[in-house]
């Protein structure tokens, strides 16, 4: 496996517009790739760019459908339990259905088998926080594979 850099840093927020303004506006961050429609169902997704990475603002759309998305894509239930802030940490990958097998033969435990739909046409998916200090690592392969 071969972890090229980190790809975003995703924020887990309960007002979008509010930290859009707080990055865009105020700290000058390029805002990018709003989506209000996403491969997760349920969540409204925007980038704020910093160098080479991104931030990742996530916020529930919906949250009273909560019960229909799964634990590690809950946002509103993460903020209820550990309040805003730090969801995850994003690396790119250059095969993540190799990348997942490397890790759980070195015994991490992994949220998904193989590699599932994410934001941007990624494909991404999720390491245990157990297994990382308390961190949820989440692969991303890029669709151009850069």
């Amino acid at each position: 496996m071969h972890i090229r850099q980190i790809d975003h840093i995703g924020v887990a927020v309960k007002d979008l517009d509010t930290y859009l303004h707080v990055f865009g506006d105020i700290l000058g961050l390029e805002i990018h790739d709003f989506e209000e429609a996403d491969p997760y169902e349920g969540l409204r997704i925007a980038f704020a760019r910093i160098g080479e990475a991104d931030f990742e603002f996530l916020q529930d759309r919906m949250p009273e459908l909560g019960d229909k998305v799964t634990d590690q894509r809950d946002i509103s239930r993460w903020i209820e339990k550990r309040g805003e802030g730090l969801h995850h940490i994003a690396v790119r990958v250059d095969d993540i259905d190799t990348a997942i097998q490397e890790v759980k033969a070195k015994g991490l435990r992994v949220l998904d088998e193989k590699g599932r739909p994410g934001a941007r046409g990624s494909r991404v998916a999720f390491i245990h926080p157990k297994s990382t200090g308390g961190v949820l690592i989440h692969f991303v392969e890029r669709a151009e594979r850069s």
